[in-house]
């Protein structure tokens, strides 16, 4: 017992680590607005400066706006810019942030924007991870295999983009896999478990709140919910639960519309005031979407273009994860962890803008990075021990690296890439680094993203030569090695690599769970308590 409580505090320090350098690494970057992230920026601003959600005089802030009977409002869903209000608030108390201005030309930085920035997405990333980890762990990996599934799922991802820009894509997704992640602790015996379905409940809906199209995912969930009481894994009250907790942000979102718009059936997407959004979406069609465009299929899974398993490569491990979990009998968890994958990628084919814009790789297939990262824990789980284990092991790692080589030269030119380059490596960033390209970026006048270090020396960075200039990222790389390093010494010291132990967090899921079946057979047939052998406690 004393031993499992100081493997969980190791553990748990494990995590916080992996947390600060998921963070740090996000703080690094302070990237230049664009319509999008101005869009939500400006909602929390008007709310917080002026307690209102009408954006007259920030209209010259962004194209991505709505207009309505004369006045300016956000056309984008307010999860996010109300989520961001709690960090903004805080932050202008403690640091005396400036009121936001109002009817001046578009800005490229506001001293707020990386502030919110890091403490919404940057942080949903980040808990993203660490949840993440958490699921590994249920499903047999060992710390450094758990910790791997943490950070390459925020460092060599699409994801690290996305936690440095004021998107929804990373909040939707952490609400998203925080609802999985309570539907999938085991049940406490047969008593309703409210609290944590209601939970699970509001997270499944605030994310539709924050993103409209991750809504199929959201309902995913509650049909995972209702699968597990028709089949008497839980009681029919939890269902109750969830319902009472989706309804909350149900409620904020039609209050939103209603205080924005006069109705609550009304929304941003009705009223767009630039020309070419508002020939995409329409009060018929919020999200402009079409049938599939099966076309679509290979340039959104491969190639420099927008392709996912090129920006994420250590997805190419999850088909062969979700057989594993299959085969190892977590039918649910590969089941809906799948679905949710496949409905956020249906989406994508759906939408006539379906590259995403100026962004780096598939940006509008974020949200669905979590769901795939489990099957590959479930993959790292079954082979953690003997020569299969470390070959998986290896390629993982291999994978790894060229996700966070890739996802670094992109952060490094701004992240926005437009989408009408082919090749957005060979023809774009590659140039810009090696110094055959200093035609300066979009919207920060400059080749490369503004960082922590062109802020603080800026003359030191404009002296270098131009196929030099990247030097500029390399305290973030040397931070990073020794941190993740240091994390190696805490991991090594938590549990040894071959395997989970019975009893520690990494497989409380499946013994509770088996656990809870056993006492029921018993209840059924008592007799057959003595004939039946423990099972194999292995990894």
């Amino acid at each position: 017992m004393i031993g499992d409580i100081k493997m969980q505090r190791r553990w748990n320090r494990v995590r916080i680590s992996a947390f600060l350098i998921l963070l740090g690494s996000f703080a690094f970057f302070l990237h230049a607005r664009d319509w999008n992230t101005a869009s939500r920026l400006v909602l929390t601003y008007a709310i917080v400066d002026h307690g209102t959600v009408c954006l007259d005089g920030y209209e010259r802030q962004t194209g991505d706006i709505a207009r309505f009977q004369g006045h300016y409002y956000g056309d984008k869903l307010p999860g996010f810019s109300l989520a961001a209000t709690i960090p903004y608030g805080v932050g202008k108390a403690a640091a005396g942030f400036e009121p936001h201005p109002r009817g001046v030309e578009g800005l490229k930085f506001w001293p707020a924007d990386a502030w919110i920035t890091l403490a919404t997405s940057g942080v949903a990333t980040a808990a993203t991870a660490i949840l993440l980890m958490g699921l590994a762990r249920d499903l047999g990996c060992p710390p450094g295999r758990a910790s791997l599934i943490g950070l390459v799922y925020g460092l060599a991802t699409p994801a690290y983009v996305y936690a440095t820009l004021a998107y929804g894509h990373q909040l939707s997704a952490l609400c998203l896999l925080a609802s999985f992640y309570l539907l999938h602790r085991p049940p406490v015996a047969r008593r309703s478990d409210g609290w944590r379905m209601a939970a699970a409940g509001f997270l499944a809906a605030y994310a539709a709140v924050v993103e409209l199209q991750v809504g199929p995912v959201s309902a995913i969930l509650g049909l995972d919910l209702l699968a597990q009481c028709l089949g008497r894994r839980r009681p029919g009250m939890d269902l109750a639960s969830f319902a009472v907790g989706a309804a909350i942000p149900t409620l904020i979102l039609l209050g939103y519309n209603l205080l924005a718009f006069g109705s609550p059936w009304e929304m941003g997407y009705f009223h767009h005031a630039t020309e070419e959004f508002a020939r995409v979406h329409s009060r018929e069609n919020p999200l402009g979407l079409r049938p599939p465009d099966l076309r679509l299929i290979l340039p959104l899974l491969w190639g420099e273009h927008r392709g996912l398993l090129f920006y994420a490569p250590i997805l190419a491990l999850a088909p062969i994860g979700w057989i594993a979990l299959i085969a190892r009998g977590r039918i649910s968890m590969g089941l809906v962890s799948f679905a949710a994958s496949a409905a956020i990628f249906v989406v994508n084919l759906s939408y006539p803008e379906w590259t995403g814009g100026w962004s780096t790789g598939p940006r509008l297939l974020t949200p669905l990075l979590p769901f795939a990262m489990i099957p590959v824990a479930g993959l790292l789980g079954a082979t953690s021990a003997g020569r299969m284990g470390r070959g998986v092991f290896l390629i993982a790692g291999v994978l790894a690296v060229w996700g966070a080589a890739v996802i670094l030269l992109c952060q490094g030119v701004g992240a926005r890439i437009p989408q009408d380059i082919a090749r957005p490596i060979r023809d774009f960033v590659w140039p810009i680094w090696t110094g055959r390209n200093t035609a300066p970026g979009w919207w920060s006048s400059e080749p490369f993203a503004r960082n922590l270090v062109s802020a603080r020396f800026p003359r030191w960075v404009a002296s270098l030569p131009a196929d030099l200039k990247g030097i500029q990222f390399l305290p973030l790389v040397l931070a990073q090695g020794v941190a993740i390093g240091v994390l190696s010494l805490l991991m090594g010291r938590s549990e040894p690599e071959g395997g989970s132990r019975p009893g520690t967090s990494s497989d409380l899921g499946i013994d509770q769970e088996q656990e809870r079946r056993r006492a029921d057979q018993d209840a059924e047939d008592p007799e057959a308590e003595s004939e039946r052998a423990d099972p194999d406690p292995g990894p």
